[in-house]
């Protein structure tokens, strides 16, 4: 991957070759993963750029593949229990209530149904759920406490916080807890409980439990182990031109944001070798270091640093050589179905040639 990174900064692939044709059928593309009505300079930049990268949300496709988040758009309830289950990786372990209003065709029919299984909805008294009511600011606290409450360390006694949430208000507990770690803020004094929540809001707040959760760590051993053998794999297959080979390794060891990039723009530049030119790679890794930076019970970030890279293509048009440092930063989260870790995103920090 770092090779490819390296290759596509100066341009390489897109004016060189086509797209890999298995992502015009449907599957998700580097499209789905670029918002483009937020940058780094939007208030939740980073935990919506997370939430993208490690396929817990999705964002809006138009007919020219621009995909938007719209993070102050409101929130259904439906859409906020989608989002809650996928960050969690949640499963159905009793049994769902029924809802009238909850039906096996919709969309949100398994969502609600784990939610349900697991206690964190309860509905409403008439029998329903109202899924695609907008969900309040309390109603989404009670559910993060609900789904976390197992998971994270929330305080044994509740003091008030807000002045509008008053010890006889039916979410005094679960908002309380929820500010006392921190994972709701409000508005200096004001919580603001029957305000509708956005959807920047909903990702935030679950971001931030997600971050809390400290009882079930990976070792750091765990955690180096399978980077290093990635890394050292992935180098191997790019120097010895094993295109195929790595392409599955991507396939295997990555999910998400970092899976898609590899196997689309790897998928663009692999011929190359074959029918345009010549591509060699010489990729020092002898003081291969990786730091964890922080870790949660799901969610991994780690600094690599140390290794450097020759580069060099060859074609009849066309001649390049280049020598570049490595370092950057992995982020792996904890995949819910095989119960290993992946990578879902590298970010490369791309000093210039030496």
């Amino acid at each position: 991957m770092k090779a490819l990174k390296i290759l596509l900064a100066l341009g390489l692939v897109f004016s060189l070759v086509p797209f890999n044709s298995a992502f015009a059928s449907g599957a998700k593309t580097i499209d789905h993963y670029i918002p483009m009505d937020i940058d780094e300079e939007y208030w939740a930049f980073e935990e919506v750029d997370t939430f993208i990268n490690a396929d817990i949300i999705d964002g809006y496709m138009d007919e020219d593949l621009n995909m938007t988040v719209k993070p102050e758009n409101k929130i259904t309830r439906a859409q906020f229990t989608k989002i809650l289950v996928n960050a969690l990786g949640l499963k159905s372990t009793g049994t769902p209530k029924t809802f009238k209003d909850v039906k096996p065709t919709d969309w949100y029919y398994e969502f609600v149904n784990t939610a349900s299984s697991l206690g964190i909805i309860n509905g409403k008294e008439d029998g329903t759920f109202a899924p695609n009511a907008n969900i309040t600011r309390d109603q989404m606290t009670k559910m993060i406490v609900l789904a976390f409450e197992n998971t994270v360390q929330f305080p044994a006694g509740t003091k008030q916080k807000f002045t509008d949430v008053h010890s006889q208000y039916w979410a005094f507990e679960y908002v309380n807890k929820a500010a006392e770690n921190g994972i709701v803020k409000g508005y200096d004094t004001l919580f603001k409980p029957r305000n509708l929540a956005t959807r920047a809001q909903a990702i935030v707040m679950i971001y931030r439990a997600l971050q809390q959760e400290q009882f079930n760590l990976p070792s750091d051993d765990v955690i180096n182990d399978f980077l290093k053998n990635h890394i050292l794999t992935e180098n191997h297959l790019v120097e010895t031109n094993a295109f195929d080979d790595l392409m599955k390794h991507y396939e295997t060891n990555g999910t998400g944001y970092y899976k898609t990039e590899a196997l689309e723009l790897g998928g663009a530049w692999l011929p190359m070798d074959d029918e345009e030119g010549s591509f060699t790679a010489e990729i020092d890794d002898a003081n291969l270091n990786l730091e964890i930076v922080s870790k949660s019970d799901r969610f991994v970030t780690v600094e690599v640093t140390g290794m450097s890279g020759k580069f060099s293509y060859t074609s009849p048009d066309f001649n390049m050589d280049f020598t570049a440092k490595m370092d950057g930063v992995y982020n792996l989260k904890l995949d819910s179905a095989s119960g290993k870790w992946k990578i879902y995103n590298y970010l490369p920090y791309f000093e210039e040639e030496y």
